[in-house]
């Protein structure tokens, strides 16, 4: 018999069983009743199956004592059907200490059966102190991993704080610290900066730890000064040889330390604009981080590859950023002996040859339609939708989307395409299914007599999940309104999500107020996350009237430079993340920068950062 048929009858079987737990009791020559105080770990003999059957020569509570006994003997043999037929059963106990005692086991057995909304929606309604004493470090642990596996780094870290300082050591749990530390090492500054509020001494000097080590990242001197002195005002720390593995082999890396930097850039020609906006973020960068000790050397991209190889031998550089252009990318990054560390500033080739010392930078919006995916997966949709304007990157955001859903394991979305607002408007309205209501309605009014009024409303379709829109902020503003009252009053909100393409720090008010609800991706510096504060008001100053594609391209030039000496270290330890303006960066095994973008939602006419999911 397969899991999914066993579920339900074992669910049936024990409802019957816990139903007779209020018949009279039996005679004492029968089994004796247990107490809840009792000890009833199971021995390693017994079967789960067996320890099932014998809790029926039991009554009342002693009957769900040992069931509980027979779920835990269940988790531990992998019979992870029977252990969630059971404890589901007794999360419905009339005894307290019954429940509180079924809440770890139930919620293994959540996670070991791939119940994710269940066991999120467990983990977010149970208060720790209700839960036994001797459960809650086991409870925080499963909480922590399984948030950790659901990508919510900020949950999972918040999980395995409260567990190292309830524990004080990792030898329950020798996964612990480098579990934690990879998860801390994900967040961005502002959530490393929420983390603080109420937290006990070891927490702090774990946030501090992140904090400094990002701070250091690829500056070896620094970063061992900065580790003693963490040592010193936090002693009851691990010490250097028991930090997290992924740290030791931060200090350990010697990173790139270039002292000239040649820059591949289209000084000339149609791309000037955009060159310029980079050549001030690596400007900005290199001044704030070295202080004018590394030089920046502007190289025109324009010319043949012999002419800009021959430039960078004359200049002595050793390292190079760009070029920008694809083109000129795939030129460059296939000639076999260029003997530079080079960050290109775009995306790399599928089918072309990994090498060390390449790695590709590039504003992928195929990476928000990806993160849009996971979260939709983390949400537990099942029928989302995505429209798309009828161009070339949209429509391959919308592919890449679906591909992505695809290999999470559920059938292809449906996909629908538009170019103009009459398009988008019927579009929106066979799809929720409006237009057909709105036929019946008119079908039935004619078989009416004249005086009589026929009170209806249109009703919209109930089984689709979420809408993800990929088009530019106008068309944006069309859909969202159109959708909303497209869509039954008496019906669940329909979550409407988008992409940086539908953002416009533009907007006034009144404009605002027609997204409300609108949730979607964008970099930390379009958002003017607090992490970046000053560093907008300066770039204000100085650059006010630059459109918002070159604020991007500022923004990227910034994190390219500060990525030069990040990249050996995050080649060897592809769990660390760098904050940077453009999003939380980090790098696959293919050389490739991935961003993680930050969440924002317009709500009550203004937009406010969120936290996903």
């Amino acid at each position: 018999m397969n899991s999914s048929k066993l579920k339900p009858l074992l669910f049936l079987c024990l409802s019957g069983l816990l139903a007779s737990c209020a018949q009279q009791p039996k005679p004492a020559t029968e089994r004796p009743v247990t107490s809840v105080g009792e000890d009833i770990t199971p021995t390693v003999s017994e079967d789960a199956r067996e320890l099932y059957q014998k809790a029926r020569d039991y009554q009342g509570e002693a009957r769900q004592i040992h069931l509980l006994r027979a779920a835990r003997v269940a988790l531990e043999q992998q019979q992870y059907p029977l252990a969630l037929a059971i404890t589901q059963v007794l999360s419905n106990s009339e005894y307290r200490l019954i429940r509180q005692r079924n809440t770890l086991p139930l919620l293994q057995a959540y996670i070991a059966n791939r119940e994710t909304e269940r066991a999120n929606a467990l983990l977010e309604q149970t208060s720790l102190d209700t839960l036994p004493t001797a459960d809650v470090s086991e409870y925080l642990w499963h909480g922590g991993q399984f948030y950790a596996q659901q990508l919510r780094s900020l949950a999972a870290s918040r999980w395995l704080l409260q567990l190292d300082q309830l524990q004080q050591t990792n030898s329950q749990y020798p996964e612990l610290w480098d579990l934690l530390w990879q998860q801390l090492t994900a967040l961005n500054q502002s959530n490393l900066a929420s983390l603080r509020t109420g937290a006990g001494n070891r927490q702090l000097a774990w946030l501090s730890l992140a904090e400094l080590s990002r701070v250091n990242v690829g500056q070896q001197q620094a970063l061992q000064q900065a580790l003693s002195d963490w040592h010193r005002r936090y002693p009851f720390m691990p010490e250097q040889d028991a930090l997290p593995q992924a740290l030791q082999q931060l200090t350990a890396l010697t990173p790139y330390q270039p002292a000239r930097i040649g820059v591949l850039l289209p000084l000339t020609g149609n791309f000037r604009a955009h060159a310029k906006a980079l050549q001030y973020g690596l400007i900005t960068a290199a001044t704030e981080q070295t202080a004018g000790t590394v030089q920046l050397i502007f190289i025109d991209s324009q010319q043949s590859p012999e002419q800009i190889t021959e430039a960078l031998k004359q200049q002595l550089v050793d390292f190079v950023v760009g070029p920008l252009l694809r083109d000129q990318v795939d030129k460059v990054s296939k000639q076999s002996d260029w003997p530079w560390p080079t960050l290109f500033l775009n995306s790399r080739e599928p089918l072309q040859q990994k090498r060390p010392d390449h790695f590709f930078f590039a504003l992928s919006m195929e990476d928000e339609a990806s993160q849009m995916a996971e979260l939709f997966q983390q949400k537990n949709y099942r029928r989302p939708v995505v429209i798309s304007v009828r161009n070339n990157i949209s429509q391959r955001m919308q592919q890449h989307f679906a591909s992505e859903w695809q290999a999470l394991g559920h059938g292809a979305p449906e996909l629908y395409q538009f170019s103009a607002k009459a398009e988008l408007e019927a579009i929106v309205s066979s799809l929720l299914e409006t237009d057909a209501s709105q036929s019946r309605i008119r079908s039935i009014s004619s078989l009416l007599d004249r005086n009589t009024k026929l009170e209806a409303e249109p009703h919209s379709r109930l089984d689709i999940d979420a809408i993800y829109l990929i088009a530019d902020p106008v068309q944006t503003r069309l859909f969202k309104p159109y959708v909303d009252v497209s869509v039954n009053q008496t019906a669940p909100r329909l979550p409407v999500y988008a992409s940086s393409r539908s953002f416009s720090a533009s907007l006034d008010r009144n404009e605002q107020r027609d997204l409300n609800g609108l949730t979607f991706t964008e970099m930390p510096w379009m958002l003017g996350e607090q992490s970046s504060v000053a560093l907008r008001e300066q770039y204000q100053q100085l650059f006010s009237d630059q459109d918002e594609v070159l604020q991007r391209l500022f923004a990227m030039g910034h994190d390219a430079f500060q990525l030069i000496a990040r990249l050996k270290q995050q080649q060897h330890l592809p769990a660390l993340v760098f904050p940077g303006l453009t999003g939380q960066l980090s790098l696959d095994s293919n050389g490739s920068i991935v961003r993680r973008l930050s969440w924002a939602s317009y709500r009550n006419n203004r937009l406010i950062a969120v936290q996903e999911p």
